[in-house]
């Protein structure tokens, strides 16, 4: 097995073995530290990963650049490339570490809804997640070197062994009684202990080559006009996913900021389960683009790829509306209480208007071949904005709720109605028709799935057995009902065809 190939089903690996180590320890760690200490502990992270943007898109753009020099063969201006960003990342983690004190000054001012006790432990955690930026921040060029190598095996490997490591220590801490101090300690000793590992393995087995010099202004000239669009993007991701827990915390408190945090991580889940096939196209749609195709051409593209996203995420969200509040009783019920609800419906608001930029995903490739991402990202950057205004000005009266709220309305009217308008005028993609053709043909057999889910809801569920059984026979009725009923003859083949061929080769 190839590197390349090794290294995907490693990633894979990882993917999932954090999922269900997420799954597993977080009503267990909510359940040990309380509503409001895992509100601190999740509000900590959040706080320090905004000093993290003072990366500035430039993680993105040391890997592109050493790719570079790699192909070319240019090992003297990757060692003077490599010399310079570690310069500029120390300068940058120095400037995070002003940034990060000064914040630290004023906690009691930016955060005035905690309490006393609140605060000296918020304190503590403060410090710890900074000293661990602050270690990391400069040696991040470092860190990206085994890409840029195409080295994916041994760091994979590594990867895998921190996260059953950190979960399993996790246990252990919260079983010893420890509570969100010791847990970020130990997160700090697996974080120093993984980069003096990617130090070494940098230096000893890929032999990088460091070349230090006066500042080179025409290089980082050059790192920034390309960075530039790559911050954009993780700002408006930031603003979309992340500035809710700080805000929160300012008018509501740390109850509200655990509701959002647990509400807002099914979006990931639902991100990650669009993403595997918009992967596999964006090439194809870039060759596409080199090749001349006509707008029609692409649309058509965007529509099938479009349509398979859909039938998985339909399925995905049709059970969560039916039994996510189930299962949210059954998973973190004991520690969340009455607050179940609002994570459930918090996250029934922000899900939906997620369906139109996930089946539309294709389109960035298309928008990137063309040089019309700018403008993708400009919409997308203002409208997180508006996410952050709208959600800190209704989470003051409706607390989480209010969050959530302003964070669905921001989704509907950029991911939804600017950039539609956007792929029609700019991109001169053909939008109603991928509207009438993806959309359309869907309705019905929703209406008829949720009209069987409403009656399934009735039925009172206390136990995972139940749950599993209602969630097997609601799951096997949506995946049989889309799949005749929504999908057309050449989507069936698809999964139809290599189903046939293993009955053959059995045969």
């Amino acid at each position: 097995m190839s590197e390349i190939k090794a290294g995907a089903v490693l990633n894979y690996v990882s993917i999932a073995v954090r999922l269900v180590t997420q799954f597993l320890l977080t009503p267990y760690i909510i359940l040990k530290l309380g509503i409001d200490e895992y509100g601190l502990f999740m509000l900590s992270h959040t706080v320090i990963s905004w000093l993290a943007l003072t990366d500035l898109g430039l993680g993105v753009t040391v890997n592109k650049y050493v790719v570079t020099y790699r192909a070319k063969g240019e090992h003297e201006r990757q060692a003077h490339f490599l010399g310079q960003s570690l310069l500029l990342y120390t300068a940058l983690g120095f400037a995070g570490l002003l940034i990060g004190l000064v914040g630290f000054a004023n906690l009691d001012v930016l955060f005035p809804a905690l309490n006393p006790e609140q605060e000296q432990v918020f304190n503590i955690l403060y410090l710890l997640t900074l000293g661990n930026f602050v270690l990391s921040f400069p040696l991040r060029p470092i860190n990206s070197l085994p890409g840029a190598y195409q080295k994916f095996v041994v760091p994979g490997l590594v990867s895998l062994i921190a996260s059953i490591v950190n979960a399993s220590l996790t246990v252990l801490l919260l079983v010893w009684g420890y509570k969100s101090i010791g847990l970020t300690l130990m997160s700090v000793a697996v974080s120093i202990t993984l980069l003096l590992w990617g130090v070494f393995y940098a230096l000893f087995i890929l032999k990088a080559k460091f070349k230090f010099g006066k500042p080179d202004i025409a290089l980082y000239k050059g790192m920034f006009g390309f960075a530039v669009w790559v911050f954009l993007g993780q700002l408006m991701d930031m603003f979309y996913w992340q500035a809710g827990s700080p805000i929160l915390a300012a008018v509501s408190g740390t109850v509200a900021v655990s509701i959002f945090s647990l509400g807002i991580s099914f979006t990931g889940y639902f991100m990650t389960a669009s993403t595997a096939i918009s992967g596999v196209l964006a090439p194809r749609l870039m060759h596409m683009v080199a090749m001349d195709a006509d707008k029609a051409a692409l649309t058509q593209v965007m529509i099938r790829a479009g349509r398979l996203q859909l039938f998985l995420l339909s399925m995905i969200l049709l059970g969560f509306a039916f039994l996510g509040q189930d299962f949210l009783n059954l998973w973190v019920g004991d520690s969340m209480g009455n607050n179940v609800t609002t994570v459930w419906l918090g996250a029934m608001l922000v899900l939906p208007p997620l369906v139109i930029p996930l089946t539309q995903n294709t389109g960035l490739p298309i928008l990137q071949a063309l040089h019309l991402h700018k403008g993708r990202s400009l919409i997308l950057f203002y409208t997180s904005l508006l996410c952050v205004a709208l959600g800190g000005g209704l989470s003051c009266s409706f607390g989480a709720l209010g969050m959530f709220i302003g964070t669905a309305i921001s989704l509907i009217l950029g991911q939804g109605a600017m950039m539609n308008i956007y792929y029609s005028r700019c991109a001169g993609l053909y939008v109603g028709a991928f509207f009438k053709r993806t959309y359309l043909p869907i309705l019905q057999p929703l209406l008829f799935l949720g009209a069987c889910g409403c009656a399934l809801s009735f039925i009172p569920v206390n136990d995972w057995g139940l749950f599993s059984l209602l969630a097997t026979v609601y799951g096997s009725l949506c995946a049989c009902v889309l799949f005749f009923w929504y999908l057309n003859r050449e989507e069936k083949d698809m999964f139809l065809i290599p189903v046939k061929k293993i009955f053959r080769r059995k045969q």
